[in-house]
């Protein structure tokens, strides 16, 4: 497309240059700049900034778009274009380059603290089961079938967002569900998106070293119903909230979408008549506007039976029959590392889950408690560089609901790890649970600390006994641990199935 195209209509400060240049792709990170792309720069250090431009320009970028040129730098020999919101111009210049992919697939958003990633792979297997090719956009990544073509943000830019929108109709996936954070929808990323309908989890304390409050946090949120799908040309958008939470009447007031509830409570759109929840799994009857549908799952808890009903709720509201609903429900496995079964020790259940914020932990380990024979062992820790002020709100959340906790290093980033976990025992503490040696691990209330992730594991293993239901909580689907800037190899998962093949598990 010419540049011209691209720019048509929208609000730029200045152009110097030619805007009758071709652009044949766009790009953002200048180590992946190609020759005869639309180069956005949206670094916010000026060094990098002028880093970056130069690194794209020499790869053969044709045009750039900078929030204002550095005087100290010499205009180069392709078109400057300076704009006020540079990843906001990226977004709709994204949407004319790809060709508007998503008036043509249906967009499904999903937000909010917890749950998004089991709810939209609960929402693909059902749209899968009623015949209707889907795709993933979230934490995990971005899929088209089984096909894993993107891994990054949980919300991805404009343009892999777009380019992948666009992969997907040409391979005839239908729908796509994709995970909408906070940090995307406060920067803009999907701004230039037509939603066909949104879904609405919860929301709790997260990403506050971002938004600094958390009715920031919310408003960001709320940005998707209140603005993104009263902009949708679908002529019928679908708001779907669960009714029970704190925020949901915000939500509700905010949006002119057509409104369906969900939630454990007969006053809901979309609720259970009865349900039975344990380690094998979660079997209930639910009501989803009208229709009755019943449902059996591998997902366990009271968690996963929330997911359940939002993702019965939308897909029913969207036309899908209750057998479909049923079918995708009992096919599917749940999401990586969101409360994963992991085979150890005779006796004894292992699981993994992503629960890094208070609300997660919260929530699994009020699920385990209920469903436990023996004792909840708890194996968790706190990231570095990230919101400081959940980390003694954690502490005392697992010093409250499990019956060992085991504190340990999780992403400690550049942060030193033991005034990481000097921090969390503060909330354990406070919790009334004081700290022992391993040897002292069968006594109660009590707490043990292990900064070696490794190790905390297999503290965990060699201490449970037949009965007792292990929890390691932080890092989920994750394959990696960030210590300072190395990128080092640790898949909970696999450090589980490891130790109990030592221990003779």
């Amino acid at each position: 497309m010419k540049l011209r195209d691209l720019l048509s209509g929208e609000a730029v400060r200045r152009i110097d240059g030619d805007t009758e240049v071709e652009i044949s792709g766009l790009s953002y990170d200048s180590r992946e700049t190609r020759s005869g792309d639309l180069f956005f720069s949206l670094a916010r250090d000026a060094q990098k900034n002028r880093t970056n431009l130069a690194e794209a320009i020499n790869r053969g970028a044709r045009a750039v778009v900078v929030d204002g040129w550095d005087s100290g730098m010499a205009r180069p020999a392709v078109t400057v274009v300076e704009a006020s919101r540079p990843r906001l111009l990226m977004g709709r210049a994204a949407a004319r380059f790809y060709r508007a992919p998503s008036e043509r697939v249906e967009l499904v958003g999903v937000t909010g603290t917890s749950g998004k990633t089991t709810t939209t792979y609960l929402l693909r297997s059902i749209s899968e089961a009623a015949g209707l090719p889907a795709g993933i956009i979230g934490t995990l990544g971005i899929f088209v079938g089984e096909e894993k073509i993107y891994s990054g943000l949980t919300t991805p830019e404009s343009v892999d967002f777009e380019r992948a929108l666009a992969r997907m109709e040409h391979q005839g996936v239908r729908r796509a569900f994709a995970e909408i954070s906070s940090i995307g929808l406060a920067e803009g990323r999907v701004d230039a998106l037509n939603f066909r309908a949104c879904l609405f989890t919860n929301l709790a304390r997260d990403h506050l070293d971002y938004h600094g409050t958390i009715e920031n946090y919310f408003a960001a949120k709320l940005r998707l119903f209140s603005e993104l799908l009263a902009q949708s040309a679908h002529r019928e958008p679908i708001a779907v909230v669960r009714g029970d939470d704190p925020y949901a009447p915000r939500v509700l007031e905010a949006t002119r979408a057509r409104k369906v509830t969900f939630g454990l409570d007969s006053a809901f759109d979309v609720y259970p008549l009865g349900f039975t929840t344990g380690m094998d799994g979660t079997r209930a009857t639910i009501r989803a506007l009208g229709r009755t549908i019943e449902i059996e799952s591998s997902l366990i808890g009271e968690i996963n039976l929330l997911n359940i009903l939002g993702a019965s709720a939308l897909s029913v509201a969207l036309g899908i029959e209750g057998d479909a609903v049923a079918d995708g429900v009992r096919r599917c496995p749940g999401a990586p590392g969101r409360l994963e079964k992991v085979p150890a020790r005779e006796g004894v259940s292992v699981l993994v889950d992503y629960a890094h914020k208070p609300d997660a932990l919260e929530a699994v380990l009020g699920t385990l408690r209920g469903l436990k024979r023996g004792r909840l062992i708890c194996v968790f820790g706190c990231g570095g560089d990230r919101d400081r002020g959940k980390r003694p709100i954690m502490g005392e959340i697992a010093a409250r609901l499990s019956d060992l906790p085991i504190l340990t290093s999780d992403n400690p980033r550049t942060e030193d790890p033991l005034a990481i976990i000097a921090e969390v025992e503060d909330g354990l503490k406070a919790g009334g649970v004081r700290r022992l040696a391993p040897a002292e691990a069968r006594s109660s209330s009590r707490y043990l600390v292990e900064p070696d992730r490794r190790a905390a594991i297999a503290l965990a293993l060699g201490l449970a006994r037949p009965g007792d239901v292990i929890i390691i909580a932080g890092k989920g689907h994750e394959d990696y641990q960030l210590v300072g800037d190395r990128v080092l190899r640790f898949d909970d998962r696999e450090v589980v199935r490891e130790i109990a093949a030592r221990l003779g598990a």
